[in-house]
Parts: C-alpha cells; sequence; structure tokens
C-alpha cells in the first residue's frame, strides 16, 4: 500500500460511519478458536479490530495491524472499554513493507487479501500454530460488481496456498448479513506442521 492507500481507507470509514460501529467477531473465527491453544496472534489489516478484541477477550495477546489510523483509534477506544488493552498492540503500518519479527500461535486474515503477505507471513507461525483466513472470492452471485479482481479469490485457491499445512477446516459460503455487499467468501483454518 501507499499513502494513496492509507488516506483511501480513512476516508473509506469517514466516510461510512457504519463501518467503525462495534461489531461482533467473525462466527468463523468464533468457532475455529474452540480447538486453537491460546497464545500469540497476530491480526493482518485488522480494520476497527472486532477480531482482535474477540482474540484478546479469549486469552490471546495480540498484535493488531493496519493502515487506517481511524479503523485504529476505534479499535483502541474498544479495548479500553472492554478493559483488553493490556492484550492488544495495534501499529498503524503499510502491510506491502510489513516482515513479521517474531512467531505466533495464530495469525488472522479477514475481509483482505494479499496473496505474497499470506507466504511471507506463514514462515512466522511456530510449529504446530494455526492459519486463518476468511476473505471475499469470485463468484457469479457477488453484488459488488466493480470489484477487482486481483482482490479476489478463486475457487480452492486457499487450499493451493496452504497445502504445505495441515487444512483443518475450508468451505465457502455467502458474507455475513452487516456487510454492505453480498459476496462468496471462502475460508480456511490450516494447521502448520
Amino acid at each position: 500500500m501507499s499513502l494513496k492507500d492509507k488516506t483511501k481507507w480513512d476516508k473509506k470509514y469517514q466516510n461510512k460511519p457504519q463501518l467503525l460501529e462495534f461489531r461482533d467477531a467473525s462466527a468463523q473465527l468464533i468457532d475455529a478458536l474452540k480447538s486453537i491453544p491460546r497464545g500469540e496472534a497476530l491480526d493482518l489489516a485488522c480494520g476497527t479490530g472486532r477480531n482482535s478484541l474477540y482474540l484478546a477477550q479469549n486469552g490471546f495477546e495480540v498484535d493488531a495491524l493496519d493502515i487506517a489510523q481511524v479503523a485504529l483509534d476505534t479499535l483502541t477506544q474498544d479495548a479500553q472499554r472492554l478493559d483488553v488493552t493490556h492484550l492488544i498492540h495495534s501499529t498503524l503500518i503499510d502491510l506491502d513493507n510489513y516482515t513479521p519479527e517474531k512467531q505466533y500461535d495464530l495469525i488472522v486474515m479477514c475481509n483482505f487479501l494479499d496473496r505474497s503477505l499470506l507466504q511471507k507471513t506463514k514462515d512466522s507461525l511456530r510449529s504446530g500454530g494455526f492459519y486463518f483466513v476468511e476473505t471475499y472470492m469470485l463468484d457469479a452471485s457477488n453484488e459488488k460488481e466493480n470489484s477487482d479482481k486481483n482482490n479476489l479469490l478463486e475457487k480452492k485457491e486457499l487450499q493451493k496456498i496452504f497445502r504445505d499445512f495441515e487444512i483443518i477446516y475450508y468451505n465457502e459460503f455467502d458474507n455475513e448479513k452487516h456487510e454492505l455487499y453480498s459476496m462468496k467468501k471462502q475460508i480456511i483454518l490450516a494447521k502448520k506442521i
């Protein structure tokens, strides 16, 4: 990303205040956490932090990264309200230039796709660690017609990306009702072996 991308995302949050409203964590992530031991987590492109907050409330120490300061400010306010500021370390960062400096037990990427970042961060998982991805895919039923095809997964693409991991769970499904457009999503929970 660039300064142009940062400005775009900050404006998107400012112009669509409903995006800053508190939302529950991904239902898919909530379900996946039933089989994941607690530890250190990385939330890539965390946005307003709905998943980071849930992880912290459930015993994870979380590094939450995003390029939108408006979103991170909302995360900080919600973390204070939920009394989990000591467990969430939010950082304003350009993920195009990001290289993890430590290892994690869980990495989360939701509603965002950067294939090179997926590859780069796979090595940042500890042995036995989990990678959770939930994001949009190409599908004829998608309502948002002007989506950048580079930001949408091909059918079963996550299975290919994580072929060197143990795939715990994979699914394709319709996104949540609170989202702006009806879009098909792909999800994977994969364990580093």
